[in-house]
């Protein structure tokens, strides 16, 4: 009859710190293991591990020694003081503490396994706190798991901030409780961005191949260098232009890029082409911008040019711009921005590229060193079709 109260609470066996310290005899079947034990170990107690040199005979490992991160001593460094000195500090402080593992057999029917034959667990430093434990590049991993779903969040368009956050929801783990930090997932994109490297530009013109192959209306041509690799890209989406773009558009805006400027005169010379720009930024070219802003926007509400001349005349002489570059510069392309020079010519009601600037601020939220060139492409695809369906 077991005797006990029911009212009573069971109790718990206890966890023992001492449980899952290492000792002389115990066994591991293989020297990874005995690593992978010694390591955890430490994670638990508050420092980190490495392989020291090991024991080789007949080209088989027999003894190796596991340390303490700051075991050993500090090496003298010969200072160039003709570089910049980065001063880092060194970790190291002859710990002695370490677990040696040596392979043999306890008996002769036995086969051999790793033997802990030596344990000193004397630390001369202090313990590393549990919440930054897991900063230690030792101690953060990304599973194979989780770099599928990390890439592939990156392909939907997330920035890794956005991926941290969803895969913290999808483990259901508090904010910082992954294995993992921003860094290593940038580190992640980094590694297959070299992977992919020598690949891209291939790649890419591969991509281009198989969409025009499901779909005879997408257009891209390429050109490449004198070595070989890709120097110029032009694709359009079948969504972009319909059936009756089969000769040059009347009108077509722009911003002030000149190599644009000149492919347009060259390409489609029968084109007018109005080059828009932010008065935002010709408004801060001057201290007293408000009133620079209002001044330049009256020049917006002019139809005839001997009436915008005569007002960019008397606003110029206002705000003592007479020598400024950059007005200067605005001035001698009038043609492709001022209306009063673009009132024969219908824009659509469009007076700068705004359209085209959500769709840079829109590219720019997944757009980064680390995205490759078909992932960029798929991506702007993507937004046109989504801005023209």
């Amino acid at each position: 009859m077991l005797d006990f109260d029911l009212n009573e609470p069971l109790m718990e066996e206890e966890n023992n710190e001492q449980d899952d310290e290492p000792f002389i005899g115990q066994t591991f079947e293989s020297e990874d293991e005995a690593f992978v034990f010694y390591n955890n170990y430490a994670k638990r107690h508050g420092f980190v591990v490495r392989k020291d040199r090991s024991d080789t005979r007949n080209g088989r490992t027999i003894r190796r020694d596991i340390l303490c991160h700051r075991a050993g001593k500090q090496r003298l460094k010969v200072a160039d003081h003709s570089k910049p000195q980065r001063n880092k500090k060194s970790s190291k402080c002859d710990c002695k503490a370490h677990m040696r593992i040596t392979l043999k057999r306890s008996f002769d029917i036995f086969p051999e396994e790793w033997h802990v034959t030596k344990f000193v667990n004397l630390h001369n430093h202090g313990m590393i706190s549990p919440e930054a434990m897991r900063f230690l590049p030792t101690n953060r991993t990304i599973t194979s798991e989780d770099e599928k779903q990390i890439l592939m969040y990156k392909e939907a368009g997330l920035q890794v901030r956005q991926i941290i956050k969803v895969m913290e929801l999808h483990k259901n783990v508090k904010h910082g409780e992954l294995s993992f930090i921003d860094k290593d997932v940038r580190n992640l994109f980094d590694r297959v961005k070299r992977m992919l490297g020598a690949s891209d530009a291939k790649d890419l013109v591969d991509y281009m191949k198989s969409a025009r192959q499901e779909n005879k209306m997408f257009q891209y041509v390429f050109t490449v260098d004198g070595y070989r690799r890709l120097e110029h890209l032009f694709w359009c989406q079948p969504q972009s232009f319909d059936c009756i773009m089969k000769k040059s558009p009347k009108t077509i805006i722009t911003d002030q890029d000149p190599w644009m400027t000149q492919a347009i005169a060259t390409e489609m010379p029968t084109t007018k082409h109005s080059s828009k720009f932010s008065c935002w930024f010709a408004a801060l070219l001057r201290n007293d911008y408000k009133n620079w802003c209002a001044s330049f926007y009256q020049l917006y509400k002019m139809t005839l040019p001997e009436d915008f001349e005569h007002s960019w005349t008397l606003m110029v002489a206002k705000f003592k711009l007479q020598d400024n570059r950059h007005i200067k510069g605005l001035y001698n392309i009038k043609y492709f921005w001022a209306p009063a020079y673009l009132r024969d010519n219908f824009f659509g009601g469009m007076i700068s590229t705004e359209r085209s600037e959500s769709i840079n601020a829109f590219i720019k939220r997944f757009v980064s060193s680390h995205t490759c060139l078909t992932d960029f492409v798929k991506h702007v695809c993507i937004l046109v079709f989504a801005k023209l369906s």
